[in-house]
């Protein structure tokens, strides 16, 4: 009588008030900063992989890497969404609306027959509008920190223009699809040892004529794992150097060796290819200039009349 008792009290303890359904406690699965990832929404995130997995014709990885996957992928995304509301990065809802137009499209679907077919997948439109301006906001975040990076030297410079001689001319794009392994910031010999024997295990995989987009869901840790890894069009100019270098030696369906970045490796597929292949005409502008410094002896006035003798 004394267990019994316990137990009803312990399921009283998740019902709110007699008139309520009992509720189920939700659970922390992970604390990034400030913000948790919850089981729920782990859940909600396995749910959508699998039902766009299958929609796909993909196979899914197995459970448990699929969670892994997905529980990754949260982490990244509250962390970096997290620094963007702290750098006062936003996507206003202009930007969102012409977005979510422009999804529709490619689908080859007005607006209003997109939001039918993804509720009736079991996908909340307003829901899904929020992950796309989440989505955006990402990218907004990566392509600053990127230009923040960037300092040119003269000697890279020089460099660049080498190499443009042996590249595609511009209006070269490039369809791809990749696979991530990620080395974290700072790993140890061991860790990083054991990313790439990952990654070459994935590339054995492709080579052998497993679908590339199964050897994504089971083996990458990039956000578009479950979409096949596929990155979809890019110019060359847009790529990443050491993709660009690859796929000079790739012809359409080949795959590239594993490529170190400070992600971690990386495996390309090159699906397709268009536009000019010829080499690119190089044009250098030489620059010189001549500099008449201001002292006591020689005011702006005489440095200006000096110049203007020149």
């Amino acid at each position: 009588m004394r267990k019994i008792l316990l137990f009803l009290a312990a399921c009283a303890a998740v019902v709110t008030s007699p008139a309520r359904a009992v509720v189920l406690v939700d659970r922390i699965v992970a604390v990034v900063n400030k913000d948790v990832v919850t089981y729920s929404e782990l859940h909600e995130a396995i749910g959508m992989a699998e039902r766009q997995l299958a929609r796909q014709g993909t196979p899914a990885p197995e459970r448990a890497v699929l969670e892994r996957q997905m529980l990754e992928r949260l982490i990244l995304d509250k962390a970096q969404l997290q620094l963007a509301r702290e750098s006062g990065l936003r996507i206003d809802d202009l930007q969102l609306d012409r977005a979510v137009e422009r999804i529709a499209q490619s689908n080859n679907m007005t607006l209003a027959d997109f939001r039918r077919a993804l509720e009736a997948d079991g996908v909340s439109f307003d829901a899904w509008r929020n992950d796309v301006r989440q989505q955006m906001t990402m990218a907004r975040l990566r392509e600053r920190e990127v230009e923040n990076r960037v300092q040119v030297t003269d000697s890279e410079v020089d460099l660049f223009l080498e190499q443009l001689k042996t590249r595609p001319a511009e209006g070269t794009e490039y369809n791809l699809a990749h696979v991530l392994v990620r080395v974290p910031e700072g790993a140890s010999p061991e860790r990083i040892r054991q990313a790439r024997g990952r990654a070459e295990q994935a590339l054995a995989e492709a080579k052998s004529g497993v679908p590339f987009a199964r050897v994504a869901a089971s083996y990458s840790d990039a956000p578009d794992a479950l979409q096949g890894g596929v990155i979809g069009w890019r110019s060359h100019e847009r790529l990443p150097e050491i993709f660009a270098e690859a796929l000079l030696h790739l012809k359409p369906g080949e795959v590239s060796e594993p490529l170190r970045s400070p992600a971690g490796f990386h495996i390309l597929q090159l699906l397709d290819l268009r536009g000019s292949t010829s080499e690119a005409p190089v044009q250098q502008t030489r620059l010189r200039h001549i500099l008449v410094r201001t002292n006591e002896a020689v005011s702006e006035a005489e440095a200006r009349r000096k110049l203007l003798e020149l």
